[in-house]
This record gives structure tokens, C-alpha cells and sequence, in this order.
């Protein structure tokens, strides 16, 4: 096992990491639709923003927090009225690193997974002293990372316990998502489709025959409001679905056809080109910390 702190490294899943982050921007930053191999603890603090995770756009305000697990598709856009600057703290952290904190029956990961099970992505937390201490930890862990000192791993250990801890405490209070804004209704439909579909071969035509429109409305459209192609989005949803499996035991040869993949090669070529590296080294690397 790696035990990693800095996001140039190249995490994995299999590797204990985790990093903190608190940025300003006075200048709104583009930043297309990804994914990562960890979880995203992600803290709203100021500028006008939204934030899409899958197929639901979240706008944000003070209190806010975005829980983004492993292999989930998300994208920031600047609301209106613009207003700046952006400002916010978020963490990485992967599955490794917080199954290190389980103790007897309490698994810090059950909560987190049961809100990606109900696609429960954005918590506010109403309790400012709760909001307070996360935002102290978060920024505790950041501001460590360029110093050295005796106990800094076990500190940053209890940091991040406590953000944890406090987060599912919101998660278990939590009944119904908040902060949901209307996508154009289009597009929230394409992404429906595609979310529920990608395992079926999805064509320009296809789409266009389905939702009663033509090609170029529709590509238009969906570029418009998202940053990005209906193909480009296909891909990576397939992608992060494989990641997804590949990290739950099955293997490349398997995988590709369950995600809509109709043969290996064109599957090898296009997660090469979109994570680097191929997917029989993806796999080995996310088997190894179960071996």
C-alpha cells in the first residue's frame, strides 16, 4: 500500500490518501466534467456557483457541503447573478484511507454509502457549530501539508475523523435533497436516458427519433448547458461505471460488456485514452489492496 498526500502522486483507490485543499478564485475557473477515484468531501464558502453530480444540478450557499464518491460524473458552472469570488475547501480522500478508521462496528464508510445508494449528494448543515468545526479540520489538514512536526499524521488522523463523523451525523438527519435546481428540461431527460441506457448502443439518431428533435438541436443543446458532447458524456459514464466494477472484483475481459462495449479493443482504446493507463493495470492496481 502507497500512502499518499498530494494528488500529483496519482492516487488510486488502493492507496491511503488524502489531501486538503482551500482555494479562492477571482476569476471563474472552467472545469469540464470528471470524475475521481476517491471520495470528494467538497465545502461551499462564497461566489455564485453550481454544481452538477450525475444528473442533478445543485446551487450552492453558505453551508453547503457535496459528498462525491469514487467513479460519480460532476461539473461546476457559474450561477447568475456572477458574483466573485469563488471560495471554497474540499478534501480527497479514498476508500483505503477511511476504512483505516473503523472501529468495531463502526465502519466510517456505511453512511457515505448508504447517501450514494439514494443518490444523496448535497447536505446543508443547519448546525453552524457543526459546519464551524468541519471547516476548522478541513482547514487544519491544509494547513499541514507544507509543515513537519512530531504527531502531524495522528492530528490530521483526528481532523478527519471528526470531519466524518459530524457529516454522517448529517447524513442519518437528512430525509429529502435540497438545493435542487431545474436543468433545462431537455437536457435533465438526455442525462436520465443516458444514466439509465448507457448499456445500450445510443446514437444522434436514436436520440433525436426518441425525444422528437433534430441532431443539431439536440448536440446544441446539451453542449450548451453541460460544457460538453452527448458522446463525451456517454464515454465517461461508461468509463466510470467500469472503474466501478473493475473495483468491486470483475475484471476487464468481463466488464466491457456490461457497460456497452461492443468488443475489448475499442473498450482498451478509449479507457487508455481517458484514464492513462490501461484497464488491466486499473484493475491491478484496485485488487491489490484487497490481496
Amino acid at each position: 500500500m502507497r500512502y499518499l498526500y498530494s494528488e500529483s502522486d496519482g492516487p488510486i483507490a488502493s492507496d491511503y490518501y488524502y489531501e486538503a485543499r482551500h482555494t479562492t478564485n477571482n476569476s471563474f475557473p472552467f472545469v469540464p466534467a470528471h470524475t475521481h477515484d476517491y471520495y470528494e468531501i467538497y465545502i461551499y464558502l462564497g461566489g455564485s456557483v453550481r454544481l452538477s453530480v450525475e444528473d442533478t444540478l445543485y446551487e450552492l450557499k453558505k453551508g453547503d457541503i457535496v459528498i462525491i464518491p469514487p467513479y460519480t460524473i460532476h461539473q461546476l458552472f457559474q450561477a447568475e447573478p456572477k458574483t466573485l469570488p469563488y471560495i471554497r475547501m474540499y478534501m480527497y480522500i479514498t476508500e483505503t484511507a477511511l476504512k483505516s478508521f473503523q472501529f468495531n462496528e463502526h465502519n466510517p464508510l456505511n453512511k457515505l454509502r448508504l447517501a450514494s445508494k439514494h443518490k444523496r449528494y448535497h447536505f446543508h448543515i443547519e448546525n453552524e457549530d457543526h459546519f464551524n468545526a468541519i471547516t476548522y479540520c478541513m482547514r487544519q489538514i491544509y494547513d499541514s501539508q507544507n509543515c513537519d512536526f512530531y504527531g502531524k499524521e495522528m492530528l490530521n488522523r483526528a481532523h478527519i475523523l471528526k470531519i466524518i463523523t459530524l457529516l454522517n451525523m448529517n447524513i442519518v438527519e437528512a430525509l429529502e435533497p435540497q438545493g435542487i435546481v431545474q436543468l433545462n428540461p431537455l437536457v435533465e431527460q438526455l442525462l436520465a436516458y443516458i444514466n439509465s441506457n448507457y448499456v445500450e448502443e445510443i446514437s444522434l439518431d436514436l436520440l433525436a427519433e426518441k425525444f422528437y428533435l433534430n441532431k443539431s438541436t439536440l448536440s446544441k443543446e446539451f453542449k450548451d448547458y453541460t460544457a460538453q458532447t452527448i458522446h463525451n458524456y456517454l464515454v465517461m459514464k461508461r468509463i466510470s461505471i467500469a472503474k466501478q466494477e473493475m473495483a468491486n472484483g470483475v475484471s476487464p475481459s468481463q466488464v466491457y460488456l456490461s457497460i456497452g462495449f461492443r468488443d475489448y479493443s475499442t473498450f482498451y482504446r478509449t479507457f487508455q485514452r481517458t484514464e492513462g493507463i490501461s484497464p488491466k493495470e486499473f484493475f491491478s492496481r484496485v485488487s491489490s489492496e484487497s490481496n
